[in-house]
């Protein structure tokens, strides 16, 4: 049984070894976890105090951003959408929804109003079981996977922010590596 153990301990610690060889880290940990960008000023067609934007702003606070109305950039957030839709069909007792949440936004240079990301969108869905004879705990699960999507979504716009670097003069461009999606 001692060398089993062994044996184990030794392939976990080679997966690990080789996980970190390829560059593999946890979300929000080692130095991609910090936005370079220094300060933004937001604004959302949603208002300050949506779901959404408090996310967000913890979001970017936690990155080393510093929210600032005079900030050179500003992060624009549309109006977000959500889609609901049945993906169990019929009579079953229990019903799996899904739930897609759509993020329309922007990255712009307030001196110009000239637009280093322009019309990005940030996507987030996840499903959710309901039974047609238990309507609050649907309500209840609704509204605990929009909080979910809520947090995702700004993750992913953080994730998103990061491709923005600062060069030596202080102007702000997206790296080479951008992804659009």
């Amino acid at each position: 049984m001692k060398r089993r153990s062994f044996i184990a301990g030794l392939a976990g610690a080679g997966l690990m070894l080789a996980l970190a060889g390829c560059g593999f880290q946890l979300r929000g940990t080692g130095p991609g976890s910090t936005l370079t960008l220094g300060e933004l000023a937001l604004e959302s067609a949603d208002g300050p105090t949506s779901a959404l934007t408090r996310q967000v702003t913890q979001e970017l606070n936690s990155a080393g951003v510093t929210l600032n109305d005079q900030a050179p950039l500003r992060l624009n957030l549309g109006s977000e959408e959500f889609l609901e839709r049945e993906l169990t069909f019929g009579d079953a007792g229990t019903q799996e929804r899904q739930l897609t949440l759509t993020v329309p936004w922007s990255l712009q240079r307030v001196d110009d109003g000239a637009y280093l990301a322009s019309q990005e969108s940030v996507v987030v869905s996840g499903t959710f079981y309901t039974s047609s004879d238990q309507l609050l705990t649907r309500d209840d699960a609704r509204e605990a996977l929009k909080d979910e999507l809520h947090q995702e979504a700004a993750r992913r716009l953080i994730d998103r922010l990061q491709t923005f670097q600062p060069d030596s003069a202080g102007t702000v461009h997206a790296s080479s590596t951008a992804s659009s999606s």
